[in-house]
């Protein structure tokens, strides 16, 4: 009996020693503080990834903190209430939105407030960025990595954050290149006196020259002002009349093209396109070799390195004069070969490509909209001595020779009728119709420019 009380004591004692202890576990689950409240989202299709970056960098201060502060923030909502000329329609909306959330920032002294607008202003950065750096489909892109792309998110933030001041970033993005600032103001200024309506030649003209680069050493081609550039760092450091593709005659006109040059190559072949070979064909057809002769033309098997020689009397002239026929034309370097001494391709789905020209005298003219697609230059040695660092000419008299580039030089082929001069803006007669809306809509006409039918660039 002794040993039964001593162990319902001993039971008793664990009993009420484990109570307090399971009270104060029971406690402790009740009293734990609920999770933190998230930063509320900005009002962006980009809100919650701008929030997963803040969020895995522990919210740093790119707009509040030492590098922005209220310069950079002004600076973005007046880029903000500009951006409908950009395409970004509802800029205007944005920027009001987003002076809303700073005030509350600055007034409320709320850390959370904070955070909200660091998150507002940096979703409407990230949706201007996209809005100017969007696809468009009237370019040919001849090397894709030149192609103009909406940025990662993270990328366009950290660019954001890293800058040594965040207000000379925005307003270096946001220029995009000399052309494009300029043309801008233009259209700024037009919207400010007509309603908020930019003319049509200007916005249009906008969309043209969002594909040139801010920076950089490359080839600039204006068609409209039928002129060559050579660019570096942003400015021409020196240009040349060129002659472009005929719309009104042949229906060729230049197409608008961005690709990179590896090469020139001396003393060129000339393909003939296939258009001119059938306007030829009757002519030949009286005396092929006579006339192939007199124009220093050869009739080759196909577009190889070594292609077969064929006789003239080979071809059925008339055949290739009604269209029912086809035959490969070339002419051989020198003398009046149309490629003259020199020609700069870059790959480009219709063969377009720089040349010489022995056809001199058209660079006197006015309107130098005379050319079956290709842009024949008025200096080809100031623009090899360019490109190469030094002068470059044939070895000898073979042809096709390959000079090889140690860096491509990349080609931008575009057609402004607008652009920033000493005086002011210079203007240019729409030659080839593209100032018109829905001129170019769906796409880069399929008739500009010349395609040869082994893919070599046959225009001229």
């Amino acid at each position: 009996m002794r040993l039964r009380a001593i162990l319902l004591t001993a039971v008793a004692t664990i009993l009420v020693a484990s109570g307090p202890a399971e009270a104060k576990k029971k406690s402790r689950a009740v009293a734990a503080p609920p999770p933190a409240p998230q930063v509320a989202l900005p009002s962006s299709a980009n809100g919650i990834n701008v929030r997963y970056y803040y969020e895995r960098r522990q919210y740093p201060a790119i707009w509040f903190g030492a590098k922005g502060g209220d310069v950079a923030i002004g600076q973005l909502l007046t880029i903000l209430r500009g951006a409908a000329i950009d395409g970004m329609s509802s800029g205007p909306q944005v920027a009001a939105t987003v002076e809303a959330a700073v005030q509350r920032a600055r007034t409320s002294n709320d850390p959370m407030q904070v955070k909200a607008a660091e998150l507002a202003l940096s979703a409407a950065w990230a949706d201007y960025v996209q809005a100017i750096k969007r696809a468009s489909t009237n370019i040919i892109y001849g090397d894709p990595a030149l192609a103009v792309t909406p940025p990662h998110l993270d990328r366009t933030l950290a660019l954001a954050e890293a800058a040594p001041s965040l207000a000379q970033h925005l307003q270096s993005v946001a220029s995009i290149n000399p052309y494009y600032s300029a043309i801008r103001d233009v259209a700024i200024a037009e919207a400010t006196a007509n309603g908020g309506r930019a003319s049509d030649k200007a916005l249009l003209n906008l969309e043209r020259a969002r594909i040139i680069p801010g920076g950089g050493k490359f080839i600039l081609v204006n068609t409209a002002e039928q002129r060559l550039h050579m660019i570096e760092g942003g400015q021409s450091v020196g240009s040349m009349k060129v002659v472009v593709g005929d719309l009104n005659k042949l229906g060729l006109p230049t197409p608008i093209i961005a690709s990179t040059m590896h090469y020139a190559i001396a003393n060129p072949y000339w393909h003939v396109p296939t258009h001119l070979i059938r306007k030829f064909a009757t002519a030949i057809a009286k005396n092929p070799t006579a006339y192939l002769k007199s124009k220093n033309y050869e009739i080759i098997s196909d577009f190889t390195k070594n292609p077969q020689i064929l006789e003239p009397t080979s071809v059925d002239w008339k055949a290739v004069a009604a269209g029912t026929s086809t035959a490969i034309l070339r002419q051989r370097p020198g003398g009046q070969n149309s490629m003259g001494k020199m020609k700069f391709p870059f790959p480009n789905r219709e063969g377009i490509f720089l040349h010489d020209t022995p056809t001199r005298q058209y660079f006197n003219e006015s309107n130098r909209a005379l050319s079956n697609g290709c842009i024949r230059v008025e200096d080809y040695g100031r623009l090899a001595n360019w490109l190469f660092g030094r002068d470059v000419a044939a070895v000898g008299s073979d042809p096709e020779q390959h000079i090889a580039m140690t860096r491509g030089v990349p080609v931008y082929v575009t057609y402004l009728t607008m652009v920033p001069s000493s005086t002011g803006m210079a203007s240019f007669d729409d030659r080839y119709g593209w100032d018109r809306p829905g001129a170019m809509a769906g796409g880069m006409p399929a008739t500009s420019g010349m395609v040869s039918a082994g893919g070599a660039g046959s225009a001229n």
